[in-house]
């Protein structure tokens, strides 16, 4: 594949992004003797010298030779009469895994990186076990239900504090405002909540329960595209967990029912909150489907928006929901 074909992301795995090119390399004309001096002279120069890469006078990578060659043979020995001919490498383009692979396969501890047979340089063994720690952490994730992909918006160790930051905190801002239109909302029923005060006792239950049920939809939702990818199909699959969510709903709000009717003996009060409940849950469950869905399509990092962002439509619609139904009912 070309590499103009790739999107930035995929040219950041490229093998040409790992490499030096401070590494031994000497002509095939060479001794081992003037090998040996070339080194010595130059070693402050060089990343690595497990390894001696020869090329021709064409400047073409033709051979390599373990530095302990060079101890085991005469001084006067030619270079290319005890190089190894057949080469290990990799071109430019070849992705970073494959690079690690093909060193693991062989068990060397440098892999050449080639283009039209010049050599532009190797990649080291420790990028190459940096690699394959990423990719094993990758794995980890991936199985726990995280997408690979969802490790590559954002590295918090490395990006500057002041971006961390500008990505964070528009979404808890939009969260703030949340609250403050929630409680500005709230106010408006301060006469309702003063004749039935019970009424008051419940409005943290239906956040947290709405909240919850949110939450848990959302996390197996991303655990499950993670999973599952392209053979999820999302229709059926959205439609199953909001019909979760609706039985879920059903559940709460039946128990929640009984218990307000026998501790507090005001079935009428019990059927206002038991429905709130029904509704916000059933809401819950498609907003918290339909956020995480977006966060999706838009290609958003949902680690740092979809939490807050999905957060605060939940509560600020349980409380709407509640006391629309409280407005409606009781009089």
């Amino acid at each position: 594949m070309k590499l103009s074909k790739l999107n930035q992301d995929d040219k950041k795995n490229l093998a040409i992004n790992y490499i030096t090119d401070k590494i031994p390399i000497v002509l095939d004309s060479y001794t081992i003797s003037q090998t040996y001096n070339f080194i010595n002279k130059n070693i402050h120069l060089f990343d690595t010298i497990d390894y001696i890469y020869v090329v021709n006078n064409k400047k073409n990578l033709v051979g390599v030779l373990s530095i302990k060659k060079l101890f085991e043979y005469s001084k006067r020995t030619k270079i290319k009469n005890i190089m190894q001919k057949e080469i290990i490498y990799a071109s430019p383009d070849t992705e970073k895994g494959k690079v690690a692979n093909l060193a693991l396969k062989h068990g060397i501890k440098a892999i050449p990186i080639v283009k039209k047979n010049k050599l532009l340089g190797v990649i080291l063994t420790n990028k190459i076990l940096s690699i394959i720690n990423r990719k094993l952490h990758e794995n980890i994730f991936y199985f726990a239900g995280v997408h690979k992909g969802h490790l590559e918006y954002e590295d918090t160790m490395h990006v500057p504090l002041p971006l961390t930051l500008f990505h964070r905190i528009p979404w808890l801002v939009i969260g703030l405002l949340g609250v403050l239109f929630a409680a500005g909302f709230i106010s408006k029923f301060e006469d309702t909540l003063g004749k039935h005060l019970i009424l008051a006792f419940f409005i943290p239950a239906i956040v947290y329960m709405s909240d919850a049920l949110g939450t848990q939809h959302q996390t197996l939702f991303i655990r499950d595209l993670a999973v599952f990818g392209k053979e999820l199909k999302l229709l059926p699959y959205l439609l199953r967990q909001m019909l979760i969510g609706l039985i879920i709903g059903l559940f709460i709000g039946i128990t929640v029912f009984l218990i307000v009717s026998f501790f507090w003996k005001e079935s009428y009060i019990a059927l206002v909150i038991a429905l709130a409940i029904f509704i916000t849950l059933v809401i819950s469950s498609i907003t918290s489907l339909i956020t995480t869905l977006l966060f999706k399509v838009f290609k958003q990092d949902p680690a740092l928006g979809s939490g807050p962002f999905a957060t605060i439509i939940s509560d600020v619609l349980s409380i709407i929901i509640y006391f629309i139904i409280v407005a409606l009912m009781i009089k």
